[in-house]
């Protein structure tokens, strides 16, 4: 076939994990392994094998010559933070790279990431479960500009981490989402500093934010809406006793055009009438959870108020998925309701 002698553009020809990169699917598969087993440290994770997970994630791209990036744009005024050295890996590909429940992770593991400069292709980041980030982990190494790229990034159940740590994440630029759900000794307010100090809340670009766990109340969720509610697309808060059913309805019907995915487990204000309301308010909605939420026993409230909101004019999401486990919905009711 003549179209295989046509020239390749090579920031295409080698993917990411999530689209078929082959060769960094297999690290992957033998972190998870070293970590099933308990047989994961420095000696097995060290430097030499961050720099053959840049390659395969590269394929052997190199970063283009800040000369050559000064050449071609001269900025007026002096670029703020790590700008240009992001610049010089604008061409690489992006990839994922799990470090999930890694519970031998140290400052060793983090700063051979960086000395084989896996910031320069690393595009989503998942350090849930890693109890041995600290703070100063977070400020030093991943915060610091070696990471310029991270776009997702998830501290999920990293316990030591406090409100500094989240401060921190103001000079990730890119960060488009990010999830510090069960990191106990994080607060509401904490997050709603950061992300309204971060350059993507201006820009709209910072979409994601899941922070289930905090014990997040109507009027700090009302405050994160405040700036958030034109742009955000996914939100997660649950197992939040103090949040109320009608503030709820209320806050999140702010963030009625962009919200598609909404997290809300373990919440006790939520029953029949305001999954009802939230399927009328959230036509955009297309996953839900409400695992454990025992006070919601059908979802023939929400469809009906799905149908309701496309009734009136409003876009309503093809599909709506919901994770419902521990809720008070039965079998006989999802029956009720495919009727």
């Amino acid at each position: 076939d003549d179209n295989n002698n046509s020239p390749i553009d090579e920031t295409n020809e080698f993917l990411s994990i999530e689209n078929g990169n082959h060769a960094v699917e297999c690290l992957q598969m033998f972190i998870d392994a070293l970590v099933e087993s308990g047989r994961a440290g420095d000696d097995r994770l060290g430097v030499h094998f961050f720099r053959e997970w840049v390659q395969a994630v590269t394929g052997g791209m190199e970063a283009k010559p800040e000369q050559q990036q000064q050449q071609k744009s001269r900025p007026k005024k002096k670029q703020k933070g790590n700008s240009n050295s992001s610049r010089q890996f604008d061409h690489l590909p992006l990839g994922s790279l799990s470090l999930h429940n890694l519970a031998s992770a140290s400052i060793h593991t983090f700063r051979s990431m960086e000395y084989a400069n896996v910031g320069s292709c690393l595009g989503t980041l998942d350090l849930t479960g890693t109890h041995g980030l600290t703070d100063s982990i977070l400020t030093n190494v991943i915060c610091s500009g070696s990471f310029p790229r991270l776009q997702r990034l998830s501290l999920k159940n990293s316990r030591k981490l406090t409100g500094k740590a989240v401060a921190s994440l103001v000079k990730l630029r890119d960060l488009r989402a990010f999830d510090v759900g069960g990191c106990f000794n994080i607060h509401p307010n904490d997050v709603i500093e950061m992300v309204q100090q971060h350059p993507g809340t201006r820009k709209g670009t910072l979409t994601e934010i899941y922070a289930g766990g905090l014990g997040w109340t109507d009027v700090a969720l009302e405050t994160l809406l405040s700036f958030t509610s034109k742009h955000i697309k996914g939100l997660g808060i649950g197992f939040s006793t103090y949040l109320s059913g009608p503030g709820m309805i209320l806050i999140l019907t702010k963030a009625a055009g962009t919200l598609d995915r909404l997290s809300i487990p373990f919440c006790t204000g939520v029953d029949d009438a305001v999954a009802s309301a939230l399927g009328k308010a959230l036509p955009k909605l297309a996953v839900l959870d409400i695992r454990g939420c025992n006070k919601v026993y059908s979802l023939t409230g929400m469809m009906d108020g799905r149908i309701a909101a496309g009734n009136s004019g409003a876009e309503v999401a093809r599909h709506l998925f919901v994770l419902a486990r521990y809720s008070g919905i039965s079998n006989n009711s999802l029956e009720e309701t495919s009727r």
